[in-house]
């Protein structure tokens, strides 16, 4: 079975694109590590993108961010796009495990739009309810409460994932589930711990780690 990494098709996707990021900071306490481990998605999508801009709530973190390093990023509200002063439109938008920590995901879903034309990739990532490892974990009567991040409010599946999207306007360019979050897939080419695990953990498709959604705007 064909394993799908999220970083690495995002990365696909973003080669020579205008893309737009949405909370791209991922998590407030890392992203100096990251970017000096030269691992953060934000920094990755950057040496590839033609023109990369990020929105993210946490203001004090985007201000350090856009003096300390450079990057053109804003900060905002994904539920009130329209207060964003960013007035472009994007070959690619990504929303890379951000929907589960919002409140109203409908209305980011129409607030992207004026982002977007006609050929625009909309790509979302979240975690899969249903994966391998959290069945485990139920299974082991671990409960929720001591696993799930303390930031996530909704759980999506890859159903409801789907008809939120046609009910927002969407079409479907490419759904499925991604394997691995954080690696690539030259990391477990690499050494014989890794290797193996890339082996072993063989779960069904729908039991992966996550859900990765491509979506374009449906035709008028």
């Amino acid at each position: 079975m064909k394993k799908v990494f999220r970083k690495d098709l995002i990365l696909s996707c973003c080669q020579s694109k205008r893309v737009l990021h949405l909370g791209f900071i991922q998590h407030s306490h890392l992203y100096d590590r990251l970017i000096a481990e030269d691992s953060w998605l934000h920094g990755s999508i950057a040496q590839v993108a033609d023109h990369l801009v990020g929105i993210d709530y946490l203001e004090e973190d985007v201000q350090q961010i856009r003096s300390k390093y450079g990057y053109e990023v804003y900060a905002g509200d994904v539920m009130d796009l329209d207060k964003v002063p960013v007035h472009s439109v994007f070959d690619v938008i990504l929303c890379g495990e951000l929907i589960e920590h919002i409140e109203n995901p409908g209305l980011m879903l129409e607030g992207v739009k004026r982002f977007m034309h006609d050929e625009t990739l909309l790509i979302l990532t979240t975690p899969n309810p249903w994966s391998k490892h959290r069945i485990r974990l139920i299974e082991r009567g671990r409960k929720e409460a001591e696993w799930l991040n303390d930031e996530h409010v909704s759980w999506f599946s890859f159903q409801t994932l789907k008809q939120l999207l046609e009910r927002k306007g969407y079409r479907e360019v490419r759904y499925g589930y991604y394997w691995n979050s954080g690696r690539s897939a030259e990391f477990f080419r690499k050494g014989w711990k890794a290797k193996l695990r890339y082996w072993i953990d063989r779960g069904k498709v729908d039991q992966q780690d996550g859900l990765l959604f491509i979506a374009r705007i449906a035709a008028a």
